[in-house]
């Protein structure tokens, strides 16, 4: 009975320094540090319904169909979307989020491109973060097992004054429209024109016929 005592005590004390570590250390943010001349947004977050609706209005005005739509907690939207342009069309997934409290990370931005990768009709995915994407982020998607666009909250505010700019006033009032990182690609939507892959030209030479077979 001792022995079983000597054996169980170690695991005890070790589960609970677990517990103390996890209950009491601080909760570091996945934000990156501001660089010279940027403040904190303060500006209030736009509406779960609000974000919706804009995603939802923005396929539409693209000229994409939505086979498939799931709304979750705060405001987070799932869509499978159909570009019905014919030969480079196809099912396009998307993964939208509102929450402006930390920026989106390698891990979820590489999890979801494995969900991409896995959709074997899928042509590709999109990842939109109003709180923008690590530079991690950025650089992990280079390297993703599909392809994934990433647009933050300055993308889309180009893109909602591009195509639907009754609403841009509505992001620019919140905390929606928050500048893309230094060093970031310029706003582009380069996931609306899907040309098909350029194939190789082939050339058919002429039948050559053997001298002996040839008619005299």
């Amino acid at each position: 009975m001792g022995i079983f005592f000597v054996f169980m005590l170690p695991l005890v004390a070790g589960f609970g320094l677990i517990f103390l570590i996890a209950r009491f250390s601080p909760n570091v943010p996945r934000i990156d540090s501001l660089r010279a001349g940027q403040k904190l947004d303060d500006r209030p977050e736009i509406t779960a319904d609000e974000f919706i609706d804009t995603i939802k209005d923005l396929l539409e005005a693209l000229g994409l169909e939505t086979v498939f739509s799931s709304a979750g907690t705060g405001g987070v939207f799932d869509v499978t979307a159909r570009d019905p342009k014919p030969l480079s069309g196809g099912r396009i997934l998307l993964h939208a989020t509102p929450v402006l409290s930390g920026q989106v990370d390698a891990v979820d931005v590489l999890s979801f491109a494995e969900g991409v990768r896995g959709d074997m009709g899928a042509l590709k995915g999109i990842y939109i973060a109003l709180s923008g994407f690590t530079e991690e982020a950025h650089a992990g998607i280079r390297s993703s097992p599909a392809p994934v666009d990433l647009i933050d909250g300055g993308r889309l505010l180009e893109l909602v004054r591009e195509h639907l700019p009754g609403r841009a006033e509505l992001l620019e009032a919140t905390g929606a429209s928050i500048s893309s990182p230094a060093g970031m690609p310029a706003p582009a939507a380069s996931w609306l024109n899907l040309e098909p892959s350029p194939r190789a030209s082939v050339q058919i030479e002429p039948l050559r016929v053997p001298r002996g077979l040839t008619n005299s």
